[in-house]
């Protein structure tokens, strides 16, 4: 009888502490950044399902001015607290359980105090962002978790720069230029959490820098707190003001084409006042004054250029005005390369016809193909071994079609070796190609060709050479149209072979080909589509007139 009480007993105590409940987690506990609202679990239901509005388990009590707040249940087993503002820094908070709060049934066991700090004052936003670009004498603007004691800031925050070996000192920007700054974000209502630093020495141009909050900052509402990681924010300072000259060439080594513009670019903008000052002087004339859009009104600038075409060899030199600044007030960082010497070479060799890769001659008269030349007509003299002018003529509809398709293929393309003619042996190459971490590989591919490389009318027995009428005594003139005369009707295939455009516009030397396809025709043909039929009719080119029995 006696140890079955004994039993009774031990069972009715299991049975009670069964029921007792407990603090399953707190958050936050220990040191946190920012705090707006406490959360407590329970092991289980401690208050009644749908009455939400019961005690609180819990007092807060915190060291120092704690933002007001409010406790609420959002549901049987969790109990939050919320603040109506973030806990500022240097809090050090206890939550203790009330010893006149029970739970729902039996009691509550475990552990019934827990504390959380939100330590030293963090830099929660930086403006700029970390890692944008910022100027040599940027201001930051730091938003934190709380105020900050300025002289430990002063103390423990500071300029990292790239290459050179010790931190440098910031210094902390208050009165009416921080008033003004808060102003224009709008951010006077939290005014107390908004810092403004600069580093205390400029910064070098194009450069990376670091905006360390160090370990050591203390809290405003408690001093006793500090900061005990580091803070880093990255950034690079943008590249100096300079100014660039540039033009087209048709090498790297070679003098600026003349009938190309020049150009002088600024790397950040500058006032157009400025930039409208910028002249030309050749060795001898009037100085040329730069030229901008009509539509262009704006008020600052970036670039300019100088009109066109310019004379051939000559020499000039671009002068600026006066101390240029940037829309910043930064000087020119390579003043002291101005006024800059530039020249001008010849103007660049061409073959160009007046329509490519097909084209409509009148047949009238004396049918003439135009094209225009310029430093190739040594190439094209009868004598000349690098260089001639090629026609083919087509009579038969087949012959017409594969050749119009052939041309056209041709025109300003890749082609492969096969395309191109090649023999056999020439069709494919042998390139070295990465191949991940097996290292790199052979393949054989197909070879490819550009199109003004190859010539179409190098071989064949009805192709016909043609000599161009040539100017007389000297060097010929820099830019001339001559017709190439086509005295029959039909469709003829031009060609132009020149060294000198190789040697200008190739990667290597070898001659160039310039083509094109002509229908030398008086014939014009008419189409009409309509919606139960269409119309078809030929007319003359000369007189426009109806061609009676024409054949389509």
């Amino acid at each position: 009888m006696r140890r079955l009480l004994t039993l009774a007993a031990m069972a009715w105590l299991g049975a009670g502490s069964a029921q007792a409940a407990s603090v399953a987690s707190v958050s936050p506990q220990g040191e946190v950044a920012q705090v707006r609202q406490i959360t407590v679990k329970f092991s289980e239901a401690v208050v009644p399902l749908g009455d939400l509005r019961l005690p609180d388990p819990f007092q807060l009590s915190c060291e120092g001015a704690a933002p007001p707040g409010a406790g609420r249940w959002s549901d049987a087993r969790v109990w939050l607290y919320d603040f109506r503002e973030p806990v500022p820094p240097g809090m050090r908070c206890t939550l203790k359980a009330r010893a006149d709060w029970k739970p729902l049934t039996g009691t509550l066991s475990g552990p019934t105090e827990f504390a959380f700090s939100t330590g030293g004052p963090a830099v929660a936003t930086t403006q700029p962002y970390s890692g944008a670009t910022i100027e040599e004498d940027q201001h930051f603007l730091l938003q934190l978790t709380g105020p900050a004691v300025a002289s430990t800031v002063l103390a423990h925050a500071a300029c990292e720069i790239e290459g050179i070996g010790e931190r440098v000192p910031v210094r902390v920007v208050g009165g009416a230029a921080r008033d003004e700054v808060l102003k224009a974000r709008r951010l006077q209502k939290q005014a107390d959490r908004w810092l403004l630093l600069a580093c205390q020495r400029p910064l070098p141009a194009d450069t990376p820098v670091r905006l360390v909050w160090g370990a050591g900052i203390a809290a405003q509402a408690n001093p006793k707190v500090v900061t005990r990681n580091e803070q880093r924010f990255g950034f690079r300072v943008r590249k100096a003001f300079t100014a660039e000259f540039s033009c087209e060439r048709e090498r790297a080594d070679a003098p600026c084409l003349p009938i190309r513009p020049l150009w002088l670019r600024f790397s950040t903008p500058v006032p157009r006042a400025i930039a409208e000052a910028v002249r030309l002087k050749p060795g001898s004339g009037a100085s040329l004054a730069p030229q901008f859009d009509k539509d262009d009104k704006a008020g600052e600038v970036s670039e300019v250029r100088f009109p066109i075409p310019l004379p051939e060899n000559a020499t000039f030199s671009v002068e600026l005005p006066r101390e240029v600044k940037d829309l910043s007030g930064r000087p020119l960082a390579n003043a002291a390369s101005f006024p800059l010497k530039v020249a001008t070479g010849d103007a660049p060799p061409i073959a160009k016809f007046a329509a490519a890769p097909f084209g409509v001659v009148e047949l009238n008269g004396e049918a003439m193909l135009p094209l225009t030349l310029r430093h190739v007509q040594g190439d094209l003299r009868p004598a000349a071994p690098a260089g001639a002018v090629r026609i083919k003529t087509l009579r038969s509809d087949a012959d017409i079609l594969a050749w119009y398709r052939k041309v056209a293929s041709f025109h300003e393309r890749q082609v492969s070796a096969q395309q191109a003619g090649l023999p056999q042996t020439q069709w494919f190459e042998t390139n070295r190609v990465s191949d991940g971490k097996r290292g790199t590989r052979l393949v054989k591919e197909t070879r490819y060709l550009a199109s003004r490389e190859v010539s179409l009318l190098n071989k064949g027995s009805d192709v016909r050479r043609l000599d161009l009428p040539q100017l007389q005594g000297g060097d010929p003139r820099p830019f001339e149209v001559v017709g190439i005369p086509i005295g029959e009707p039909g469709y003829h295939v031009v060609e132009i072979e020149s060294a000198r455009l190789g040697q200008a516009l190739l990667d290597k030397q070898a001659p160039m080909f310039v083509r094109t396809g002509v229908l030398v025709t008086n014939l014009g043909v008419h189409f009409k589509l309509g919606r139960e039929n269409s119309l078809v009719w030929v007319t003359t080119l000369d007189k426009g007139k109806p061609v009676a029995d024409a054949e389509v």
